[in-house]
C-alpha cells in the first residue's frame, strides 16, 4: 500500500499538465484559414450580388428609356420624335451620372461647398449639358442618316445603269 500511494503522489508532473499549447496553436491556424476562406466566400458572394444588382437595375432603366421613346414616336406619329427622346433620355441621364461625380470629387479635393450642394449642381450641370448633347447627337444622327441615305441611293442608280 506504501509503494502504491508513492507511486501516485509521484506521478511526473509532465501527466499533469496538458499538451494543449501546442494543439492549440495548430487549431488556430486552421481557425485562421477557415477565417479567411469565409471572409473571401462573402466578398466574392457580395460583389456578384452587387453586380447583379446593378445589371438588373441597368437593363431595367435601359428597357424604360426604350419603352418611353417607342410610345413617344408612336403617341406623336414620329419616328423622328421617338428617336430624339431616345437621345435626349440617353444624354441626359448619363450625363447627370458623370457630371454628379465629377462635382463631388472636385469638391471633395477643392472643399468649395458643401457635398450636397456639389450634388445638386452637378445634376443641374449635367441635366443642362445632357439636353445640348442630346440635341447635337439627334442633329448629327439625322445628318448622317441623310448623307447614308443619298450615298445608299447614288450606289443603286450607278448599278442600275450598268
Amino acid at each position: 500500500m506504501k509503494n502504491l500511494l508513492h507511486g501516485i503522489l509521484n506521478i511526473p508532473h509532465h501527466l499533469y499538465m496538458m499538451d494543449s499549447f501546442k494543439n492549440d496553436e495548430d487549431f488556430l491556424i486552421a481557425l485562421i484559414l477557415m477565417g479567411a476562406l469565409f471572409f473571401l466566400l462573402a466578398l466574392i458572394i457580395g460583389v456578384v450580388l452587387i453586380l447583379m444588382f446593378f445589371l438588373i437595375l441597368f437593363f431595367l432603366i435601359s428597357g424604360g428609356i426604350i419603352s418611353a421613346s417607342v410610345l413617344v414616336g408612336i403617341q406623336q406619329k414620329s419616328v423622328s420624335k421617338g428617336f430624339k427622346t431616345l437621345f435626349l433620355s440617353v444624354s441626359i441621364l448619363g450625363t447627370t451620372i458623370v457630371s454628379v461625380i465629377f462635382f463631388y470629387f472636385i469638391n471633395l479635393i477643392q472643399h468649395w461647398w458643401t457635398a450636397d450642394i456639389s450634388i445638386v449642381a452637378g445634376i443641374i450641370c449635367g441635366a443642362l449639358s445632357g439636353w445640348l448633347l442630346g440635341l447635337l447627337i439627334f442633329k448629327a444622327s439625322g445628318k448622317l442618316v441623310t448623307f447614308l441615305k443619298n450615298k445608299y441611293n447614288d450606289r443603286m442608280k450607278s448599278k442600275s445603269i450598268n
